[in-house]
């Protein structure tokens, strides 16, 4: 119970910071020398006594009381401009993204804050526990976007859902790219989706106060599990942080992920707010992260994806790598073939969006494109009056407009009608896109 109040709470202070930098500092947020002394005093104080490691406790102790002395944030006259001087200072000896100094424009409780209000939870409820999006891609690849794992009693129905959509695909990518933390027992149950069989431990908090280890643990999910064998990706990004960082990084050390993306934030030391008086808090980090099959964890150093790429292409990119994953996989010519002409829609995607292949011109793409395997009427591509016409028997004639690169709309039908051209081993495919199946590839003859 503890361990997700505290992180609940500090998502909410977290919030609560980021509405605040938004706002112009108002008359009352200006601080006095008082003000400042005692703002110090109490950090000094809490840092000593509660930040994680003892040794850079003493040290960060050290430098707020040296700061103090020689009256260096003298010249700071706003809460906001204190708090961010502190949080940089601080940063040099903890090199801890956890730790981070704020000021409020409303008072703050002088003991240690209890749990969100009611309020606060369900907001997260109606963002269905940060789970905004969940999808089957083409090729049968499951999509779960995760922008952060809050308190597991609200997160729990939403990642069930997930997970049971998500259930009969072939390989499945997990969107970490925004998630920014939360509740480890939340990590650990998006977890036992991809695991099997006994409870495991998949990651431990060491606490400085009372010298207490907490344990995370999977659940046996039994049939509901996604399981072990199918293929998993993760995205990351640099806003990748704490709990977001956790699943990537248990999925990762187990190897039963890949992780596509950026390297992330680098934060694990799970703390919560202190406050600090006269409307100024910390974020204290008072224990540490420790995963069993490493013995270690992410904290300053972020998890080194498998697969680096910008994040804006980590979707694509991980999507090509399911599909030539399933291509290698199957023995069947017939999904071959199907999963061959995904792999050119996603090339023809990237090629466009990239613009790294100029257009070809009507002249090469001119003539009768017919499957490689299977039944299935020829497409002739026809040039009139300059624009490029599509004919299939028994169907009208289609114009085709320009959209990106070499991929094209139907003139009449909806935008999910697509029909793109790539050069592949020194022939021009067509491949057609509908909105009610998977996409197909035809070779020119």
């Amino acid at each position: 119970m503890k361990h997700f109040l505290r992180a609940a709470t500090a998502l909410a202070v977290v919030l609560h910071m980021t509405a605040a930098a938004a706002q112009p500092a108002p008359h009352d947020a200006e601080i006095s020398a008082p003000i400042r002394k005692d703002v110090l005093s109490e950090l000094a104080k809490q840092l000593e006594s509660r930040y994680v490691i003892e040794s850079t406790a003493k040290k960060l102790a050290e430098l707020v009381r040296s700061k103090q002395k020689s009256n260096s944030y003298k010249n700071i006259k706003t809460g906001p401009e204190l708090a961010r001087a502190l949080t940089d200072d601080l940063a040099t000896v903890a090199h801890d993204k956890h730790l981070r100094v704020y000021y409020s424009f409303t008072p703050l409780p002088k003991d240690s804050p209890g749990p969100p209000p009611k309020e606060f939870f369900e907001q997260m409820r109606k963002l269905n526990a940060f789970v905004p999006k969940v999808e089957i891609l083409d090729g049968n690849v499951g999509y779960i976007r995760v922008n952060g794992v809050p308190p597991i009693d609200i997160a729990r129905r939403a990642v069930a859902a997930a997970f049971a959509f998500v259930h009969e695909t072939d390989a499945l990518i997990i969107d970490n790219r925004g998630n920014g933390g939360g509740d480890p027992s939340t990590v650990a149950f998006y977890v036992s989706y991809l695991s099997e069989g006994q409870p495991h431990v998949i990651n431990t908090f060491h606490w400085r106060e009372g010298n207490r280890v907490v344990e995370f643990k999977t659940t046996d999910l039994g049939d509901l599990s996604y399981g072990v064998r199918k293929p998993v990706f993760v995205l990351t990004s640099h806003m990748t942080f704490s709990g977001g960082e956790e699943l990537s990084y248990d999925l990762q050390v187990s190897k039963r992920a890949v992780i596509v993306g950026e390297v992330t934030g680098g934060g694990a030391n799970p703390g919560g707010p202190v406050s600090l008086g006269h409307q100024f808090g910390v974020n204290m980090p008072g224990g540490q992260a420790v995963n069993p099959i490493t013995g270690t964890s992410w904290e300053g150093t972020g998890i080194q994806p498998d697969v680096p790429v910008p994040p804006a292409a980590a979707l694509s990119k991980a999507q090509a790598l399911a599909i030539d994953r399933l291509t290698a996989d199957a023995s069947d010519p017939g999904t071959r073939s199907g999963l061959n002409a995904i792999s050119l829609k996603l090339r023809a995607v990237d090629e466009a969006r990239s613009g790294r292949d100029a257009r070809l011109s009507n002249t090469d793409l001119v003539g009768t494109y017919v499957l490689h395997s299977g039944p299935g009427e020829p497409v002739v591509i026809l040039e009139k009056d300059g624009h490029l016409v599509q004919r299939v028997a028994g169907d009208a004639d289609t114009m085709l407009i320009p959209l990106e690169g070499n991929r094209y709309l139907h003139e009449g039908d909806p935008d999910e009608f697509v029909t793109s051209f790539v050069v592949n081993e020194g022939k021009a495919e067509l491949i057609t896109e509908v909105p009610f199946g998977p996409p197909t590839a035809r070779e020119k003859q």
